[in-house]
């Protein structure tokens, strides 16, 4: 069985989140011995390259390749993240939402637009659709209740991710941070200063070298932050990236990680960083779902001197520190076990016999 992966989305999806979940795929159907995945896209990257050549029995195709190919197999399936694979039609398709048009805040109206109508249409033509966890199904059993019979819970094996050498976390630090120690903030451009007050708020309680790099989805949201950065006291200890250039590195070697505001999208990246036992932080108002609250410490990020106290209470207390990183790490087992039945290629197999 041919499984193409179409590595591409017309829905405004960070390409650094879906290879993410494309590795994760590929870890996952990795048992599958009949499964034959082919990887469809036009811009790989060299480090993408690297990654899908170090699984066995992967492949690369472009559209055009894949479209040629697919009309010439008898037994395909389709996995795609917004982008639907032309010829594919006499083949089931299956669409994996990675977050909802409403999390787009940034997009212009008419894209906005454009996007909430594309993402529909995958909503109606996919034979079935994978919510890869809680989270993803949540927000669409809301906001797209009409198509609740194709809504398909499934589960990806978190295999533990890429271990680094020290050299390769100090390169990361050198990198992001000059580096120093730093907390990895996820959060809304709107939020910047108000974090970099209760920050500065915890660099005059403790003369320390430690930054506090921020990671936004666009270009846009970074050119704002940086113009909010200018006279700031600490400047020096305040990094600025986009998501698109975030890898695994500069997860692991974080020293705690801040949510606020964020969408199911960054739900990865949460995944990961367990798996690296860095304790995380989120804001209360964040809505996750029941079974995401034992991931990290959960509190309100708006209430004053809220996040300057953790800051203080992370770098001061390592044993502390430790525990909330075993904590994410427990909770992570503990989901891992109560969805072991919902395995990605079994649901996939089980939707097409019905």
């Amino acid at each position: 069985m041919r499984l193409f992966i179409v590595a591409t989305s017309q829905l405004a999806i960070p390409q650094s989140i879906m290879h993410a979940k494309i590795m994760d795929m590929l870890r996952s159907c990795a048992h599958c011995k009949e499964a034959q995945p082919i990887i469809v896209g036009d811009d790989f990257s060299e480090a993408q390259l690297c990654d899908y050549q170090g699984i066995e029995g992967v492949t690369t195709q472009s559209f055009k390749e894949a479209r040629q190919f697919i009309k010439q197999v008898s037994n395909a399936i389709v996995l795609h993240f917004g982008t639907e694979l032309d010829k594919s039609k006499s083949f089931p398709s299956f669409f994996i939402p990675i977050t909802v048009p409403n999390a787009l805040q940034e997009v212009w109206m008419l894209k906005r637009l454009l996007i909430q109508r594309k993402f529909k249409q995958c909503l109606q033509n996919a034979s079935a659709i994978l919510c890869t966890n809680d989270w993803v199904l949540d927000i669409l059993q809301v906001k797209y209740p009409e198509f609740a019979s194709k809504f398909l819970p499934v589960y990806l094996p978190n295999v533990p991710p890429a271990q680094f050498e020290w050299q390769e976390l100090s390169a990361a630090k050198e990198l992001v941070s000059d580096g120093n120690s730093y907390f990895l903030a996820f959060a809304p451009v709107e939020r910047f200063t108000a974090i970099l007050k209760e920050f500065s708020i915890f660099k005059k309680w403790q003369l320390t070298t430690m930054h506090l790099v921020f990671i936004f989805d666009t270009q846009k949201q970074v050119d704002t932050a940086l113009a909010q950065l200018n006279g700031y006291k600490f400047k020096q200890s305040i990094s600025i990236h986009l998501a698109n250039d975030l890898n695994l590195a500069w997860l692991a070697a974080t020293y705690a990680i801040l949510w606020e505001g964020v969408d199911c999208s960054k739900s990865v990246w949460v995944e990961y960083a367990t798996q690296y036992d860095i304790p995380l932080l989120f804001d209360s108002n964040m809505g996750l779902p029941a079974t995401w609250l034992k991931a990290g410490e959960v509190f309100s990020f708006a209430e004053k001197q809220a996040l300057s106290n953790h800051f203080k209470l992370y770098y001061k207390d390592e044993v502390y520190r430790q525990s909330r990183a075993s904590m994410g790490k427990d909770w992570l087992i503990q989901l891992n076990e109560q969805r072991a039945n919902l395995d990605l290629f079994n649901k996939i197999v089980l939707s097409l016999n019905k």
